[in-house]
C-alpha cells in the first residue's frame, strides 16, 4: 500500500446488513475528468486502509490502462479494478463487490445508456464531474435528470452532487456563474475543486502515479482528501451519521 497523506475520515466498518456503499461516476459528457477522479478517490480510500474497487464499465477501459500502468511502475495503491463491465454483467458484478470491498466506484461511460441506468439505480451515490463550459453544464442538467427519473422509478431518493474538475486555481467569472447556474438549478455542488495539474492528473494514466503516492503531487492529494471526505459523509451510514 503506498504512502499518502494523512486522513481525515476513516473507512465504512458496517454498511446495510454488510453491502458496502456504491458511488457512480457519472456524466453523459466524456472528457470532464470522471475517470481520473474514480481512480483518485479509489486511491485515498486505500490509502486509509480501506478495501476498494473500482468496476470499470467505460468501453475505454482507462481504469484498466491505468491499473496496468500502476502494475507495470511497481506503483499500486491497493485499488482492485474489475474490467469490461457491461451492460448484461455490470448489475452481478455490482453485487459482487459490495459483498467484498468496503467502497465500491463505477466509472461509466460517457454517454446515456441503459448500463448508466442501471449503475444509478445501484447507487448510494452518484458523483457528476464538469467543467465549466456551457456543454458540460448542460450535461450536468442532463444527467441530473437522469438521477431523478431513477429516484422516481425507485421510489427512493438516490443523492448526487456535482464536482467541478480540472478548474483555474484563480476562480474566474465564469466559473462563479456556472456554480450559481446549477445551484439555482436545486442541484447540490460538492465543496471540493480539482484544479487544472497536468504532472498530478493528466500524468498518471501514463506512469500510473497517483497523487496519493509518497511521490505524488501533495496539492492534488489534499484535494482528492477533502473530496473523500465529502462523500464519506454523504454515504456514511445513520448510525455513523449521528
Amino acid at each position: 500500500m503506498c504512502a499518502c497523506a494523512p486522513a481525515q475520515v476513516g473507512t465504512f466498518t458496517e454498511w446495510k446488513d454488510g453491502a458496502m456503499p456504491v458511488v457512480s461516476l457519472c456524466s453523459t459528457k466524456g472528457g470532464v475528468g470522471k475517470t481520473t477522479l474514480a481512480i483518485c478517490l479509489a486511491a485515498a480510500y486505500a490509502a486509509r486502509g480501506g478495501t476498494v474497487a473500482i468496476l470499470d464499465a467505460d468501453p475505454n477501459g482507462h481504469v484498466r490502462a491505468w491499473h496496468e500502468a500502476a502494475a507495470r511502475e511497481r506503483r499500486g495503491c491497493g485499488v482492485d479494478v474489475v474490467a469490461g463491465v457491461k451492460e448484461d454483467t455490470l448489475q452481478d458484478a455490482i453485487a459482487t463487490a459490495v459483498e467484498r470491498y468496503q467502497l465500491v466506484l463505477l466509472d461509466l461511460e460517457g454517454a446515456a445508456s441503459k448500463a448508466v441506468t442501471f449503475a444509478i439505480a445501484e447507487s448510494d451515490l452518484v458523483v457528476i464531474p464538469s467543467g465549466i463550459s456551457g456543454m458540460d453544464l448542460q450535461e450536468v442538467f442532463r444527467t441530473h435528470a437522469e438521477v431523478r427519473r431513477a429516484s422516481k422509478m425507485l421510489r427512493r431518493e438516490i443523492p448526487a452532487r456535482v464536482v467541478f474538475t480540472r478548474m483555474s486555481p484563480i476562480l474566474s467569472r465564469v466559473a462563479k456563474h456556472a456554480r450559481q447556474e446549477i445551484a439555482d438549478a436545486g442541484i447540490p455542488i460538492l465543496d471540493t475543486t480539482t484544479i487544472q495539474r497536468p504532472n498530478a492528473y493528466q500524468s498518471m494514466h501514463f506512469n500510473g502515479l497517483t497523487p496519493l503516492h509518497a511521490e505524488g503531487d501533495p496539492k492534488a492529494a489534499a484535494e482528492m482528501e477533502r473530496a473523500l471526505d465529502e462523500i464519506l459523509a454523504l454515504i456514511a451510514p445513520a448510525e455513523e451519521a449521528a
